[in-house]
């Protein structure tokens, strides 16, 4: 019994082992929290950064159509003015054409007026004394004074319409002229109109440039949005699993502090009940064992060592062919006992011989019970019972007792 509570003592160590590593995985777990937190605020930081910056890109987009409309009025103003000015000027063109026709055919009636004068003064010229031969024949001084007076009359008649002709010509040419003047403003008017005009269309397409440039950005801007917030959603997402592990470690871990303490209370109790005892009572073994065990048979049929005795502990780790390979019993004996863990799942102790057990970790519920007796090759349970070890493998330990000191030995020596 001293080689049964020796073992159950070492395994004892397991748990406070167990214990720590426990409190390490929360450390661990509670800092990878804290850290996706952080990334979560300053990610949430940079979604509210970005907000702000569509809200003054979509303020400038506002104004710059606000801006970019009144130009358009302007411009359509503009437009109509020049419209109206150029029918103006069409209607001065026309009015000018129509002057300068009626001064053309005055100045061609004129000529031929002046033809006529220049006619009858050289007719009057070359025949002197002959232009006064009418006024000679007169009958009577009646008679001449009539014919003087017609010929005086027809050629002030001649000469005052050449004087009306040439006051014509003047006011027409005159008119033709303020025409001229008048047409020649109204034209600098369309062309100042057509340069303000071509300003604030160039000032309204750079307006659209802009307009296009700050749209791009917008929808960039949009898009790291898009991003971000699937970003967050990400993060919040791995925050609320991390907080949920977290939460699940620290009932694991109240439960192992439970166990470590009911433990303690329990070995005070044993030792308490040791000391008041003056002699230990041995109880033997209900079923008897054979006198020689010989090989140990491989726990894990179609398994493989992965990790040697000594180098995580006092135990080898053997790796099953998949999840919840099955464990046997390497040897005869009887189950000296059960034990669970939640981090390492149950654990099976087998007694062989009063100074070999074997000790068999991570198993899902077992097969067995304690007090029974199992032979050799007999299924114990599958592996994959505990959290914190992978569920294709089992940790497999032996125990053997040389005096009175009781040990776990490296596994290999016995296959």
């Amino acid at each position: 019994m001293r080689w049964l509570v020796a073992l159950v003592l070492l395994l004892s160590l397991g748990m406070a082992q167990d214990l720590r590593t426990q409190e390490e995985t929360l450390r661990q777990l509670e800092g990878q929290a804290a850290r996706a937190k952080a990334l979560e605020e300053r990610t949430q930081a940079r979604i509210q950064a970005l907000n702000r910056e569509l809200s003054r890109l979509s303020e400038r987009v506002r104004n710059l159509l606000a801006e970019k409309g009144r130009l358009e009025k302007e411009i359509a103003r503009l437009e109509g003015e020049r419209a109206s000015l150029r029918r103006e000027i069409a209607r001065l063109q026309e009015e000018v054409r129509q002057k300068e026709a009626r001064i053309a055919k005055l100045e061609r009636d004129l000529g031929e007026l002046k033809g006529r004068l220049q006619a009858l003064m050289g007719s009057l010229h070359r025949e002197k004394a002959g232009r006064y031969l009418p006024l000679l024949r007169a009958q009577s001084f009646t008679d001449l004074a009539v014919r003087a007076r017609w010929v005086g009359y027809l050629s002030a008649r001649d000469a005052e319409l050449v004087r009306t002709f040439q006051a014509t010509l003047k006011a027409l040419k005159e008119e033709q002229e303020r025409l001229r003047l008048l047409l020649a403003d109204l034209s600098g008017k369309e062309r100042t109109l057509a340069e303000t005009q071509g300003a604030l269309e160039r000032e309204r397409r750079g307006l659209e440039a802009t307009l296009a440039a700050l749209r791009r950005e917008e929808e960039g801007k949009r898009a790291l949005l898009r991003d971000t917030l699937e970003e967050r959603a990400r993060l919040q997402a791995e925050l609320s699993r991390l907080q949920a592990r977290v939460l699940a470690e620290q009932r694991r871990l109240q439960e192992l502090r439970r166990q470590e303490e009911e433990r303690r209370r329990q070995e005070e109790a044993r030792r308490r009940q040791a000391a008041a005892r003056p002699a230990p009572v041995v109880v033997m073994p209900p079923p008897p064992l054979p006198a020689t065990v010989g090989n140990l048979a491989f726990p894990v049929p179609g398994g493989r060592v992965l990790v040697p005795y000594g180098r995580e502990g006092p135990f080898q780790v053997i790796q099953g062919p998949a999840p919840g390979s099955p464990v046997q019993a390497a040897a005869e004996g009887y189950v000296a006992g059960i034990l669970y863990l939640p981090n390492l799942g149950y654990t099976v102790m087998l007694v062989h011989t009063e100074t070999l057990s074997t000790v068999y970790t991570n198993l899902q519920e077992p097969l067995v019970q304690e007090g029974q007796k199992v032979s050799r090759g007999q299924l114990l349970g599958h592996t994959g019972g505990g959290l914190l070890i992978r569920p294709e493998e089992l940790e497999f330990r032996v125990a053997v007792r040389v005096g009175e000191e009781t040990r776990f030995v490296d596994p290999a020596a016995y296959y």
